[in-house]
């Protein structure tokens, strides 16, 4: 059998490469360190890391289709991940509703869902405030934030 993620990279890729020169960066950079997060996460919390990863492949895939829109983006990347997850034929349903409820509610970083929706909010949060320690910390994500430090015993510096 081919291995799904590799398999699922080259897909993420093709996605990606179709974008303006100014976007590409940004896009493997987001996707690929949220996946990466999420990898770490599902480790420390005994979650399934290829499910993990997977989910933070996709979680921005209705933006880097052009099809985003901030308040609409999480819903529709959901669609989509699922279209692209079942045209793969290398998940199951059970994988595929986990993945893509994910997808659904990581915008909404402020409620508490399920195991795999927490660990890609979370990562979301991750790959936000890890990317440039000179940026501002968004208010609506400190919380989460100081959480997640405080669970690998990190202390938070403002």
């Amino acid at each position: 059998m081919e291995n799904r993620l590799e398999a699922l990279r080259v897909e993420v890729d093709r996605l990606i490469y179709k974008k303006q020169p100014g976007k590409i960066r940004f896009y493997i950079e987001h996707l690929y360190s949220v996946a990466r997060y999420c990898s770490l996460l599902a480790l420390k919390r005994n979650l399934n890391q290829e499910t993990a990863m997977i989910t933070g492949m996709l979680h921005d895939i209705a933006n880097v289709n052009g099809d985003g829109g901030s308040d609409k983006h999480a819903l529709k990347g959901a669609e989509q991940a699922k279209k692209l997850l079942k045209a793969m034929n290398q998940y199951n349903d059970d994988e595929i509703e986990t993945i893509t409820t994910a997808i659904a509610r990581h915008s909404d970083k402020q409620v508490i869902h399920e195991p795999y929706d927490e660990l890609l909010k979370d990562a979301d949060v991750m790959s936000h405030c890890f990317y440039n320690p000179e940026f501002p910390i968004s208010e609506w994500e400190t919380k989460r934030y100081k959480n997640i430090l405080d669970e690998f015993g990190c202390n938070f510096i403002e």
